[in-house]
């Protein structure tokens, strides 16, 4: 992808289970775009850390998961998550340098993080928002 200035774009989409909403990340306004998935608008516009990556909807469809990665000059640390219900950021989580994929266990009771800056995966605890650990992966 060749980088313009001004060209604002998305980075990674995630969809409620349900179907009805459809969250994008926009990396260049930290933020994440909330869409309904019939009419196809933007329904809402989310604040997030800097540099939000990937997304990943909770299996139960409440929460919404976001990676901040920042830039390589100044890497985010950060997990937001998202209330779907409000559609705000309900807290944001310390993961490590780089937080960029972020995926929810099928259970939806452990978050994964990958740090590329850091070369490690953060397993987050999402009921009480916090890293349980941090496994060491390499670049």
């Amino acid at each position: 992808m060749v980088e313009r200035p001004g060209v604002r774009r998305p980075v990674q989409v995630a969809f409620a289970p349900d179907g009805k909403r459809v969250y994008v990340s926009l990396r260049d306004e930290n933020s994440v775009a909330v869409i309904d998935a019939e009419s196809r608008s933007v329904v809402a516009k989310i604040r997030v850390s800097p540099g939000p990556i990937q997304v990943f909807a909770a299996p139960s469809g409440r929460k919404v998961y976001v990676a901040n990665q920042g830039a390589k000059a100044n890497p985010g640390t950060t997990m937001s998550i998202i209330d779907t219900s409000s559609q705000k950021v309900t807290s944001e989580v310390v993961t490590g340098a780089g937080a960029h994929g972020v995926v929810v266990s099928g259970t939806g009771n452990l978050v994964f993080v990958t740090n590329v800056f850091a070369d490690t995966v953060s397993v987050v605890d999402p009921v009480k928002r916090r890293v349980i650990r941090n496994i060491r992966v390499g670049a």
